[in-house]
């Protein structure tokens, strides 16, 4: 943001800049209702990358997941392509929001028609003026992966305390971890960068254990069939919550392409294609469960 003593500088250059922000933010939040991405033949989809088993770029640079299987459902529905916009997690949703949906980054500022796998969470919502939260398809929840080799059971995470476990850093499950039982985990966390990373912890037989999200976990059992792999949900104590519900997001001045998608995602769970898609990925489909 400029500051106060650098726009008195000149009032010409502060006019100026004034006229350019306005300009940027007119074309980062330009409308995209369903109309105008049918007459352009193209929907703009961001999906998080290195995120499998819901979105990642193979090694031909192809977008691969369920979310992207689900976004290429949207197109056909739509009957137009679809264009696929990969990218990291920031800090948190409100900043993928802007990011990723109303704003767009500070050099290219492309944003995207609709964002997958957004968290259904009506406090982030109703926060955000410009993006709107809607149409949660799949109910998140957490979830360990461990050897049967190594750990006959895991009821508990108690176990941990002296047997290494594997986690991504910086998410729900590695706050949960680092907390737990007032730290006594601490010296057993073995931190991944990214999911991957953690999964490789895992997979190589570093660490006989792995908390996750509960599909990705079972996207992990499937993917390594050769490790005697179990998925279990232990006890929590102390998380926030253990289960969440994921949608998209669109623009708030496009919102009757989010209703548009939303029946299509709603056809799908009906038919039963939205559960074929995750089958396809060994990941169980689990309906989702509103808070009142």
């Amino acid at each position: 943001m400029l500051s106060i003593s650098f726009l008195k500088q000149s009032k010409l250059l502060s006019a100026s800049l004034c006229l350019l922000g306005a300009a940027l933010c007119s074309s980062a939040l330009q409308a995209r209702p369903v109309d105008d991405v049918v007459d352009s033949g193209k929907l703009v989809v961001f999906a998080y990358s290195d995120y499998a088993p819901y979105s990642w770029k193979d090694e031909a640079g192809v977008a691969q997941g369920i979310d992207v299987e689900i976004a290429r459902r949207f197109g056909k529905s739509l009957g137009v392509d679809v264009e696929f916009l990969i990218g990291p997690a920031d800090e948190n949703l409100d900043d993928d929001l802007r990011v990723y949906i109303w704003k767009g980054d500070l050099v290219y500022h492309k944003t995207a028609d609709v964002m997958m796998h957004a968290p259904f969470d009506r406090e982030v919502d109703a926060r955000n003026e410009f993006a709107v939260l809607s149409s949660p398809y799949f109910q998140e929840q957490m979830a360990v992966i461990f050897n049967q080799d190594i750990h006959p059971e895991v009821d508990t995470f108690g176990r941990f305390v002296s047997n290494p476990i594997a986690v991504e850093l910086d998410t729900a499950g590695d706050f949960f971890l680092s907390a737990a039982f007032r730290g006594q985990l601490l010296e057993s966390i073995r931190r991944g960068w990214t999911f991957k990373d953690a999964q490789l912890l895992y997979t190589t037989g570093e660490v006989g254990a792995l908390l996750a999200s509960r599909a990705q976990a079972e996207w992990v059992a499937f993917s390594a069939p050769d490790i005697n792999s179990k998925v279990v949900q232990p006890p929590m104590p102390g998380i926030v919550r253990t289960g969440w519900p994921v949608g998209i997001a669109v623009k708030h001045d496009s919102r009757d392409l989010g209703y548009a998608l939303g029946d299509v995602l709603t056809e799908m769970i009906e038919s039963g294609d939205m559960q074929a898609i995750y089958a396809k990925y060994g990941v169980e489909w689990l309906p989702v469960e509103l808070q009142q």
